[in-house]
């Protein structure tokens, strides 16, 4: 069976996008074994000075840690691990003046690691190194970007940048407009659900 990671940032009571991650669940639960990541609940450490130079320490060799270092550690490699050990990643989140929640971004620095799920190399340049896993971002927003020239979104094109980079196959589920246009919200968070099926139908033919 499949393995598959369903993370969320949903922190807001009557969340839409938790609606439409609790669509995924329901439909693809019997089909895969599922690994549950709350961003809100337990968010990622953030690269603040001393966890980022205890990354960089870790990541060029270094393996002498204190036991409180090592605890700082062992949250951010958790984060790569369930990456690497999962074949399909489902991220659901809203989007926040105009771009990723914090804590979403937060959990982006953890997994976009050289040597784990991306590679440099001074001839070549570099290359993703999870390209066994397919991932969908579902996002939801309270205004229509797609009904604005002046007004742009880039938590879309921020995420689909980092899965490209590190080799994964990725797409976008989108229910824009559910404030802006309230009168129309059954209707957008239906095209939204049929999607997730479509891709739970694909991810899981049998």
């Amino acid at each position: 069976m499949t393995k598959t990671l369903v993370i969320n940032y949903t922190p807001r009571n009557g969340s839409y996008t938790q609606i439409l991650r609790d669509e995924f669940v329901k439909l693809a639960k019997s089909k895969t074994e599922m690994t549950y990541l709350d961003l809100a609940k337990t968010p990622p450490d953030l690269l603040v000075a001393e966890n980022l130079n205890l990354v960089m320490d870790w990541n060029q060799g270094k393996r002498d840690f204190s036991d409180l270092e090592l605890t700082v550690l062992a949250n951010h490699h958790k984060l790569i691990d369930q990456v690497l050990e999962n074949d399909h990643i489902v991220l659901a989140c809203p989007i926040y003046n105009f771009s990723i929640p914090a804590a979403v971004k937060a959990w982006i620095d953890a997994v976009v690691v050289s040597d784990k799920t991306f590679y440099f190399n001074p001839e070549t340049g570099f290359k993703g190194l999870c390209t066994d896993k397919k991932v969908v971002s579902i996002m939801v927003s309270g205004f229509d970007y797609t009904q604005s020239l002046e007004v742009k979104e880039y938590a879309s094109s921020t995420l689909k940048q980092n899965f490209d980079f590190m080799g994964m196959a990725s797409q976008q589920i989108s229910a824009y407009g559910v404030d802006q246009n309230r009168d129309q919200l059954d209707s957008i968070l239906g095209n939204a659900k049929q999607e997730i099926k479509t891709v739970v139908e694909e991810w899981y033919p049998n």
